[in-house]
């Protein structure tokens, strides 16, 4: 007799299936994790030493995270491969992992809500939004991963939905609202000149693909949630949230350096008759020429324009900060 007379076994398709694609997936994120990471670390930064810390631990997390996907893999695919049972009791490595997601999350959100307040000139309302709906989600997350080690099968966690609408609502939330915060605050730093305006423009373009990303992956997993809280689709579109955000924020860090360094390389022209009016005098301080016969000339006139080729490094969107970017330590 099956120990769950009343649930029904999900197909190995949307069970099985699921967990292996977004298994799969996320190893391949890590992958990229990895490289990202060398490169941040290899190349030349002057971010403050708390941020490579951070950057470093996520990076452990990301690991220990991936070792956690490894072992749901194996413990359903090759543990359990003539128990299919197993399938409706949910592994600690799953319980484990929402918190792990949760934390990783929270820390680069708090990250970027530190980039918010550096740009916003120490805006804390805005920046406790974001933190408050950014705590939100770690606790929630911690709350989840309590209650589901007393759950004995998938079908029980609708006891817990209301945590699990919850976890994805306010993670959203927090990633909408700081894409969209960033993105004004980017947007109000425009200097006027078209070199640097450009790099602002890339850098918002960034911002966005963070929020966007991740705030789709979340809600795609919240609606396969309610949809078919039966099968484990929503679970394997959850296993890559962590991961994608961890690869969008290297990515923007990788960005702004290296675009800071092609701001260095390039040289900027100023025409000076553009910031103020064009310079007309007469030769001899304005006083009339005399030619050899005695005769007066009229006097010229000659108008210069001064073009100057100026060097000038790219001064990141928070210029008025007092520190041009909110992760260095210069």
């Amino acid at each position: 007799m099956s120990p769950f007379p009343g649930n029904k076994l999900p197909k190995f398709d949307n069970s099985l299936g699921a967990l292996l694609i977004g298994g799969m997936v996320a190893m391949a994120l890590w992958g990229v994790t990895c490289v990202q990471s060398y490169s941040y670390f290899t190349g030349p930064s002057k971010d403050r030493p708390f941020i490579k810390i951070m950057v470093a631990f996520l990076l452990i997390l990301d690991t220990f995270d991936s070792a956690l996907n490894t072992h749901i893999l194996y413990h359903y695919m090759v543990s359990n491969y003539v128990n299919p049972l197993a399938l409706l009791v949910p592994v600690w490595s799953i319980i484990i992992h929402v918190t792990v997601t949760s934390v990783s999350n929270f820390i680069i959100r708090t990250m970027f809500a530190f980039r918010v307040y550096r740009l916003s000139k120490g805006n804390i309302p805005l920046t406790g939004w974001i933190m408050a709906v950014s705590t939100t989600d770690l606790v929630v997350g911690i709350i989840i991963t309590v209650k589901a080690f007393g759950i004995p099968s998938f079908p029980e966690l609708k006891k817990i939905s209301f945590l699990m609408y919850l976890t994805f609502a306010v993670g959203t939330t927090s990633d909408l609202s700081l894409a969209l915060a960033l993105c004004y605050l980017l947007n109000r730093s425009r200097t006027g000149f078209r070199k640097t305006d450009s790099l602002i423009k890339v850098l918002m373009l960034y911002t966005v693909n963070t929020g966007v990303i991740v705030a789709l992956d979340a809600s795609l997993g919240m609606i396969m949630y309610i949809v078919m809280p039966d099968n484990l689709i929503f679970l394997g579109i959850y296993l890559l949230l962590s991961k994608l955000y961890l690869n969008s924020f290297l990515a923007a860090l990788n960005a702004r350096r290296d675009l800071r360094d092609k701001s260095d390389d390039t040289p900027l022209s100023i025409h000076l008759s553009q910031i103020s009016q064009t310079r007309r005098f007469d030769i001899d301080g304005n006083l009339p020429s005399v030619n050899e016969k005695g005769s007066r000339t009229d006097n010229m006139e000659i108008s210069i324009e001064t073009l100057v080729d100026r060097k000038v490094d790219y001064i990141p969107p928070a210029t008025n900060t007092g520190n041009p970017d909110p992760f260095s330590g210069s």
